[in-house]
């Protein structure tokens, strides 16, 4: 009853709850594990709208639960702690023992209190996190090492080795993430050091730790990564330009720069940062033209789409050239020359005959990549293969390439002619 009568008084509204804060204060010493956690996490999380909140006259008591056997109240005493701000300071003494307690996730909320509450610990709490960090065999605390040092702020910087270290080499993922993490919560200059370690690791086997080096990358100024001598920070700093749509321009030269570069990610981003910006990259007409014989057969589709549409002298050569790939060997490279095509829409149509061809290529994709391309440049393309795409929609071997088929030919009204109005 004790622990429903907790419950329901931490749902009847910040306000009203706040008025029987001393109740909540008594409950944190019950004898029952529950109404302690139940009483601890409403404190946690009170606040109040008129002027300070009681809770602050009861760090005391609240402190007093860092000594209980249950990690859980232990967390939530801390969190509270930490949100009491330099309220708290009487309990520095209590916070930072807590930098060791025997549950990882009690010292990240110590560090995070600390850093509120006691800021002169926080040379001593970054001590103790990052000698976890370095040494602790267990990699759950090696992981809350490195979380505990984001909350550090300047402290922490110190360690700044270890924590890029361990998003290097860490066998745990989530301690390279909570590392990745961490060096965003410390701020730019962190993050400008350990930069290409974070690039580095933006093909991590593990999302987590992918999401948060890219978090920690947005505090990254992206015109000095573009010049960056690391591929993979290039490759970065590229791939945010060209999320900017029409914006991008400001970065036009740079860009065009980039189609040249060493690496073929660099290259494939910066293509479809000049394919996004407009009108703007025909000022690059040179490198562009030039990037039509790009190595990396990702970068054509974004070239012919600048080509068709602003460099239009150059499209009658970009696009056969894309053609003289529908004879390669490799599966890809003819898909991506498909795809080139299909880029330039109603612009390529003279060369539509030979995109038709493919429908009859052994390669599922390349199939499907000429399906498309077709679609793309309109009823006048489709009509170049309509009599291959009635014969694919009734026997291709693959479902989707058969469904695909059906459908352009509806779409353009063509089924009809062939019978096909009733075929599902």
């Amino acid at each position: 009853m004790r622990r429903l009568a907790t419950a329901a008084l931490s749902h009847v509204g910040q306000a009203e709850a706040l008025k029987h804060c001393q109740d909540f204060v008594a409950a944190l010493k019950d004898s029952d594990s529950g109404v302690r956690y139940t009483a601890v996490v409403y404190l946690s999380a009170a606040r109040s709208f008129s002027g300070p909140s009681p809770v602050q006259e009861h760090t005391a008591e609240v402190a007093e639960l860092l000594e209980d056997d249950d990690p859980g109240i232990r967390f939530w005493a801390l969190e509270t702690l930490a949100n009491q701000g330099f309220a708290s300071a009487p309990q520095a003494t209590k916070l930072q023992k807590a930098l060791e307690d025997s549950d990882p996730h009690c010292r990240v909320a110590a560090a995070n209190a600390v850093s509120k509450a006691a800021p002169e610990l926080q040379e001593e709490a970054a001590k103790v996190l990052a000698e976890a960090l370095n040494k602790h065999e267990d990699k759950i605390f090696r992981k809350s090492g490195a979380e505990g040092l984001g909350y550090l702020g300047e402290a922490a910087m110190k360690y700044l080795p270890q924590i890029i270290g361990t998003l290097q080499k860490d066998d745990y993922p989530l301690a390279r993430a909570a590392a990745a993490a961490a060096l965003g919560q410390l701020g730019a200059t962190a993050v400008a050091k350990a930069a290409e370690s974070l690039a580095r690791r933006l093909d991590d086997a593990e999302q987590a730790v992918r999401g948060a080096c890219r978090g920690s990358l947005r505090k990254l100024d992206v015109g000095t990564a573009l010049r960056s001598s690391e591929p993979a920070l290039r490759g970065w700093a590229a791939e945010v330009v060209a999320g900017r749509g029409s914006d991008a321009s400001v970065y036009g030269e740079v860009m065009a720069k980039l189609l040249s570069d060493e690496s073929k990610d660099v290259r494939y981003w910066a293509a479809s940062a000049l394919s996004g910006m407009g009108a703007a990259a025909a000022e690059f007409a040179a490198e562009v033209e030039k990037a039509v014989k790009d190595p990396n057969p990702d970068v054509w589709p974004h070239i012919l789409r600048i080509i068709s549409l602003h460099v239009t002298q150059a499209l009658d050569g970009a696009c056969t050239a894309m053609v003289s790939h529908f004879a390669d060997d490799d599966a890809h490279r003819r898909r991506c020359a498909i795809r080139a095509l299909g880029s330039a829409r109603d612009s390529a149509l003279p060369f539509m005959g030979e995109v038709a061809k493919c429908l009859e290529d052994a390669d599922v994709g390349v199939r499907l990549a000429a399906i498309e391309a077709l679609h793309c440049g309109g009823k006048r393309a489709v009509r170049k293969g309509d009599k291959t795409l009635a014969a694919m929609a009734r026997g291709d071997p693959d479902s989707q390439v058969r469904r695909e088929a059906l459908h352009i030919l509806r779409h353009y009204m063509i089924a009809g002619k062939f019978g096909l109005d009733g075929v599902f």
